[in-house]
């Protein structure tokens, strides 16, 4: 095959003819953007895959990034006297966690149980209450060994 002087001459004219436009390279972001950019984008996804459970927690150090959903613990079920951590909401309207001892109690009279619990400071009685069990949510069973090792 040869090549002729008019394939050369316009082969050189395609090679000078001018580029079609092209966009202006993206301004360079530093790392902190970036990232930034990225914990933005995970928490708007877990919150997109969670809609019940909206409120992101974010914990960004210079080390690590944590992201997460808080959901509350799910309740379980009372299985016998011992130390539980309950969901209760005092009267002043304030929703606490405290760790109670647990009796469940038949009424005498009516069909139904409420629960006696016993709050306790260094191993020691402090105080008696009757909670009826819609009062409080079980979030779960402490250890056998939490009185040894809290009194």
């Amino acid at each position: 095959m040869s090549i002729t002087r008019g394939t050369m001459l316009g082969g050189i004219a395609a090679t000078a003819a001018p580029l079609p436009a092209v966009a202006a390279p993206a301004p360079v972001q530093s790392p902190e953007e970036r990232l930034e950019a990225a914990v933005s984008a995970v928490a708007d996804i877990l919150r997109e895959m969670n809609p019940n459970y909206a409120d992101v927690l974010i914990q960004q150090y210079s080390h690590y990034v944590f992201i997460g959903v808080k959901t509350p613990p799910k309740p379980v079920e009372w299985s016998g006297p011992g130390f539980y951590e309950v969901e209760w909401k005092r009267q002043n309207g304030k929703l606490c966690r405290p760790i109670f001892w647990l009796e469940r109690t038949e009424y005498k009279t009516v069909p139904g149980f409420y629960y006696r619990v016993e709050s306790r400071w260094k191993g020691r009685l402090e105080t008696t209450l009757k909670l009826k069990p819609a009062a409080i949510r079980i979030v779960r069973k402490m250890s056998d060994d939490y009185a040894v090792m809290h009194s």
